[in-house]
């Protein structure tokens, strides 16, 4: 078993190689290299995890009942939300290269499995082990990217990574419901999983391990921040970790990712069929509608660190109220804009979409990492990936709950009403944006932090 875990351990620091146009040539490669095969790959992980929430209709036809799907989604997103903390640990000390491989391959497998399993225990037993090889992606891919770029870029850098997100929950809702209406239900986990593994070997291929594994600098030193180079020398990396446990502003920005993920994780579970059941969508046209948040909030992801850096002075927290309020008025309109509009409903997912592309860089884990040291990401991420995800998974219980006990049998149709689930979804974004606003103090507080270490002589 140790030699297991040893090979997963990131590599030992070579000599460093003193040839400056080899080590620009090196970075150059590999942080591009590493960053498209995260984002690729990445992506795929996000289809691997959110077929069940395009399924749900046709699930319900073959027999699941919607308090069961509720369970199935939830045990994903329990294994992934208790995975990514302890994989956010583990990949400040493991090899991204490895570890998240393996988890792509391992979720992949399970998919494959998936569609052939018309069971209830069975498919409960096979969706929650591929949320704990899920939780191998997001926390140890950010561990790659404080790795290989400096603090003052990895901002910018995460946003770009989280178009993975984006383009993941785009294929879902687009080619998982053609593959649904033309092969199955069955067919939208067994297909993209087959992909999936050839995908594992290629991102394999082309990630890397840290830079000091390969004789290279640390991406501060590397880029001349002599701040954290300091910062990062004073801790250990088991210190730095213990930095973020007592944080009080990491666990207010955890509290607020629980409420992000009720939010996100309830329109992208339950979006397809609440416009299926109250705005009598077919499946392609809600998938469609849909996957307009993906779109946007890609976008939104991308252009964040430069929103938040020119319109907002680097204020992260301020960026996050701001596009938090931008969110808030996306969904509303979408909950309460009336049935038969697809343009009007379209428009508001796009704004609702927007906003949450902007903020998930930021609450999803930015907030977090830029106030921990670079040693400890993966541990910030973790953390705020346990929360989030608990928030995420409570929502597939309430949400599965609320609906079975709205159903009524009208002409031996079963409807459903979708009020109080609306109201669900409303309120976790208020309580979301109200928890970053202490977060506005935090940043003033590391800025005389550093001041001091200045002071110091560094």
């Amino acid at each position: 078993m140790m030699s297991v875990f040893k090979w997963f351990l990131t590599g030992e620091a070579k000599p460093k190689i003193q040839d400056s146009e080899q080590i620009k040539k090196m970075y150059t490669r590999a942080k591009w290299q590493g960053m498209t095969a995260m984002i690729l790959g990445y992506g795929m992980y996000y289809v691997m995890k959110m077929t069940l929430g395009v399924a749900k209709k046709p699930m319900m036809n073959a027999g699941f009942s919607a308090t069961e799907l509720g369970q199935i989604g939830a045990g994903l997103l329990i294994a992934y939300a208790f995975g990514k903390c302890f994989h956010g640990f583990l990949g400040d000390r493991c090899s991204i290269k490895k570890l998240v491989p393996l988890g792509l391959l391992g979720s992949a497998v399970a998919n494959i499995i998936l569609g052939f399993t018309p069971y209830f225990w069975a498919f409960m037993f096979l969706w929650f082990l591929n949320g704990w090889f899920q939780s191998m992606g997001s926390a140890p891919c950010i561990v790659g990217i404080t790795q290989w770029f400096p603090k003052s870029q990895v901002a910018t850098q995460y946003g770009i990574f989280s178009i993975a997100h984006y383009l993941g929950e785009g294929a879902t809702f687009v080619i998982s419901a053609l593959l649904i209406v033309h092969f199955g239900w069955q067919s939208a986990f067994l297909y993209p999983g087959l992909l999936c593994v050839v995908l594992a070997f290629v991102m394999y291929k082309f990630m890397y391990d840290r830079p000091e594994a390969y004789g290279l600098p640390t991406a501060n030193e590397y880029h001349g921040e002599v701040i954290e180079v300091a910062k990062e020398k004073t801790k250990t990396t088991k210190e730095a970790q213990l930095e973020v446990i007592k944080n009080p502003y990491i666990w207010l920005v955890a509290l607020s990712a629980t409420c992000l993920g009720i939010a996100r994780y309830s329109m992208n579970s339950w979006g397809v069929i609440y416009l299926q059941e109250v705005k009598a969508y077919d499946l392609i046209s809600a998938g469609s509608v849909l996957a307009l948040a993906p779109l946007m909030g890609g976008i939104g992801s991308v252009a964040s660190g430069y929103i938040s850096d020119k319109f907002f002075r680097s204020n992260h927290a301020l960026t996050t109220i701001f596009f938090g309020l931008v969110m808030l008025v996306g969904l509303v309109g979408f909950c309460l804009s009336p049935a038969g509009n697809q343009m009007l409903d379209s428009i508001f997912m796009i704004i609702f979409g927007f906003g949450l592309g902007v903020i998930l860089c930021f609450i999803g884990g930015m907030l977090a990492v830029d106030l921990c040291s670079q040693k400890a990401a993966g541990a910030a991420m973790g953390v705020v990936g346990l929360l989030s995800y608990a928030g995420a998974a409570s929502q597939d219980v309430i949400n599965g709950m609320l609906m079975d006990a709205s159903k009524i049998m009208v002409n031996g149709k079963a409807v459903y009403n979708f009020d109080n689930i609306k109201m669900f979804w409303i309120g976790s974004v208020i309580m979301m944006i109200a928890l970053i606003i202490p977060v506005l103090w935090a940043k003033k507080a590391q800025a005389k932090k550093d001041a001091a270490l200045l002071t110091k002589g560094v």
